[in-house]
């Protein structure tokens, strides 16, 4: 197998669809506050949250995960979301893919009503680069990232930032014949804006194998092994407010190295230990195999004044209790 990059001649593109949808299941079937927020009822939905008021930040396995609230705003009902939002609801839960309300609501095309919740809850990361607010950030992140690797050749490529800046997630390049820098740097700010099912089709192997270890342990293969372990870091972490730390690229034998923290005031997390290693093909703009690391620390978040970063506290034991305040 040959890990080296073949040149492009030219620029292709891969069109993806848009206008998603979040349920594959039958809305009724969950709580009625579902059914009552997809079409727009806001008497019902009132009673019903009269009735029970833990109805507010319900998940439907049936669409998703998706709460409430998510139902009202991907239909666009904007007296619901904003009947649901006052109630309190709350508006980071990510659904089953990771994905946010913010998300969810620009794929099925409610720009407006999208821009509205990004400005009525600042406890929202916007991430989604298709609002200003998420292109901001995600510049940000970029130029963050870039000035934490001392290595010129392992920075991120601008390249990779400029597409998914300018049509994310409607046209990217073609998946194949990218360098590896490419490929790893796509997959990484395509974690950072929140599309795990994007990266995984995009940038992992059919025939992935990886290797856990830290808080969680396993041993996982192919695609649904990459989605089980977005779902078990997803379940101890709440935002992706990774924070890569440091890259090792190393284009010739396909190997990338990446150091990354994770600090959260908010739900009192911490990584202070990540480490992740990636064997990829670069002709075919995959990765073939994945070594991670990490443990979630819960800490009292006691500031060193000379280096101002949190202390480390005690480390969560291996359980998805971990990820509770």
């Amino acid at each position: 197998m040959s890990y080296t990059s073949k040149q492009k001649s030219q620029t292709s593109v891969t069109k993806y669809a848009n206008g998603q949808t979040t349920c594959d299941g039958d809305i009724s079937k969950c709580d009625p506050i579902f059914a009552a927020a997809k079409g727009g009822k806001v008497d019902e939905i009132n009673n019903l949250l009269s009735e029970n008021p833990g109805r507010l930040n319900m998940t439907c396995k049936e669409c998703d995960g998706i709460t409430p609230i998510i139902a009202a705003a991907v239909s666009n009902q904007r007296e619901a979301v904003e009947l649901l939002s006052q109630k309190g609801a709350d508006v980071t839960i990510r659904d089953v893919n990771s994905y946010t309300i913010i998300k969810l609501t620009l794929d099925n095309g409610h720009t407006e009503l999208a821009q509205w919740l990004a400005d009525s809850h600042a406890e929202l990361i916007v991430t989604d680069p298709r609002l200003g607010k998420g292109k901001d950030w995600l510049n940000a992140q970029f130029r963050m990232i870039s000035d934490n690797i001392e290595e010129v050749s392992s920075k991120p490529p601008k390249n990779v930032l400029d597409y998914l800046l300018s049509d994310y997630p409607l046209t990217l390049p073609d998946d194949k014949g990218r360098t590896v820098s490419e490929v790893y740097w796509e997959h990484i700010l395509l974690r950072y804006i929140g599309d795990t099912p994007l990266d995984i089709t995009r940038n992992y192997s059919t025939e992935l194998k990886m290797a856990f270890v830290g808080t969680f342990d396993r041993i996982l293969y192919k695609h649904v092994g990459i989605k089980e372990s977005a779902r078990l870091l997803n379940s101890v972490l709440p935002t992706t407010q990774y924070n890569i730390i440091g890259t090792h690229v190393v284009p010739k034998q396909g190997w990338v190295t990446e150091r990354w923290e994770y600090h959260d005031k908010t739900h009192n997390l911490q990584v202070l230990d990540g480490i992740d290693t990636f064997l990829i093909d670069a002709n075919e703009g995959k990765i073939e195999v994945m070594l991670i690391n990490y443990n979630i620390y819960k800490t009292e978040w006691i500031d060193d004044p000379e280096k101002d970063t949190p202390g480390p506290g005690k480390i969560c034991p291996p359980a998805e209790s971990c990820a509770g305040p």
